[in-house]
């Protein structure tokens, strides 16, 4: 049989089974002495006996009871050592604690031929949250600054890429910089997210931000808080008015692309130029933010690089050619810009602008892209592969089907 618990107070004669039950009686039996020595605080009695500071949860447990021993409301702001006496004062503390990635601006946009019907944008200054992801303490021994070349085999035949740094792309646009420059390459990302399908049918389309100098076990790790919510693009629904299908679609498209401008403006400067960060390690260094992966699903990626929807996002294969042999020639910026260029000064209707777009597999909804002048980005590499629309229903869904196709029943 287990032994008795005495009770702390020498005054007392009583005895029980656990621990818990003989501090339950510190909390109520007012007739020991000690109530009174400490202040009518069982709490700090029990503490007290075990060398040990009461809980938050005690401390909550003494000050109601106490309450009804007429406790004023400031000594429980005394006791608990609360900086605040109301809910307003409160949320003037929380206001109060510095934001991690700036502050949040609110922007409203509008077309020039409805100047009355405004969108709203919801977005932070792009460079305070590389900034802060840049300076983040924890990161600071895990961040990259510099490209390197890694290989398999001591032949260096077979080279090996599991990093942003490891690849071609920051080697590349390392050797354009400036000596002692380094680079902040940008993983951006959106997804339009559908909130509820009831109350009005409530979305969200959040834009997302991570830095590839992050090794990438830590960037996805949630509790390391390597990725920063940047912004909220504007998903006000449109009046119609007169318009017709296709011109709404344009202008949603034209919205994109207007909210993106606003929040990526000061990578312009800061990617050709450069700006001083400083480290979690506090040393100080020249860095160029540049975009360099866009992460989106399919419908999202032809948005992002102006392409037609059903087209390929990074070559210019046409449709009809999609399953013919042979290497197509890759888009870049410059080409895409030029389609559109084209287009314009060749024809004199909006109908002829947009086939003659179409033809080459360029939307030409939005002719000032987002991505139009900034510094060492090619909007159509950094795009990554969506694994439903691209890798399951492109390519393995109709391997299956041809399978199928090929083999009988019983096979």
């Amino acid at each position: 049989m287990a032994p008795l618990v005495p009770c702390e107070n020498p005054e007392c004669s009583r005895s029980f089974g656990t621990l818990q039950a003989m501090r339950s009686h510190l909390r109520q039996a007012k007739s020991c002495n000690w109530w009174t020595a400490f202040g009518k605080n069982p709490a700090h009695i029990a503490a007290a006996a075990l060398n040990m500071e009461p809980t938050l949860e005690e401390a909550m447990t003494t000050m109601i009871s106490d309450a009804s021993a007429s406790a004023t409301p400031s000594d429980f702001y005394d006791k608990l050592g609360l900086s605040y006496t109301n809910t307003a004062g409160l949320h003037k503390v929380v206001d109060s604690i510095p934001r991690r990635a700036g502050k949040w601006k609110v922007k409203h946009l509008s077309f020039p031929d409805r100047p009355t019907e405004k969108f709203t944008l919801r977005h932070r200054d792009i460079l305070e949250s590389v900034r802060s992801l840049w300076g983040d303490p924890e990161l600071a021994e895990h961040l990259v600054y510099k490209p390197s070349t890694l290989f398999t085999d001591e032949r260096q035949d077979h080279r090996l890429y599991n990093e942003m740094w490891t690849g071609k792309w920051w080697n590349f646009i390392q050797d354009k910089l400036p000596m002692g420059r380094t680079i902040a390459p940008l993983i951006v990302s959106t997804d339009k997210t559908q909130l509820t399908q009831f109350s009005g049918s409530r979305q969200a389309y959040p834009v997302y931000l991570t830095l590839g100098n992050i090794p990438s076990h830590l960037r996805r790790k949630p509790s390391q808080l390597a990725c920063i919510l940047v912004a909220y693009l504007p998903i006000d629904k449109m009046n119609r008015g007169k318009f017709s299908k296709a011109t709404m679609g344009s202008r949603y498209q034209r919205l994109f692309h207007a909210a993106m401008t606003e929040i990526f403006r000061p990578l312009v400067a800061a990617g050709t130029d450069g700006v001083e960060m400083t480290s979690g390690d506090g040393a100080v260094r020249r860095v160029h933010p540049i975009l360099a992966s866009y992460v989106a699903d399919y419908p999202e990626q032809c948005l992002v690089t102006c392409a037609k929807n059903g087209s390929c996002p990074k070559c210019r294969c046409r449709t009809d050619e999609m399953g013919a042999d042979g290497i197509s020639a890759m888009r870049t910026p410059r080409w895409t810009l030029d389609v559109m260029a084209n287009a314009k000064s060749s024809t004199s209707s909006t109908s002829a602008y947009f086939e003659a777009c179409m033809a080459e597999n360029v939307s030409g909804h939005a002719p000032k892209p987002f991505w139009a002048n900034l510094p060492h980005t090619n909007i159509h590499l950094s795009t990554t592969p969506d694994v439903l629309h691209q890798l399951y229903q492109g390519v393995l869904k109709h391997i299956i089907s041809w399978c199928q196709i090929l083999m009988t029943e019983e096979e």
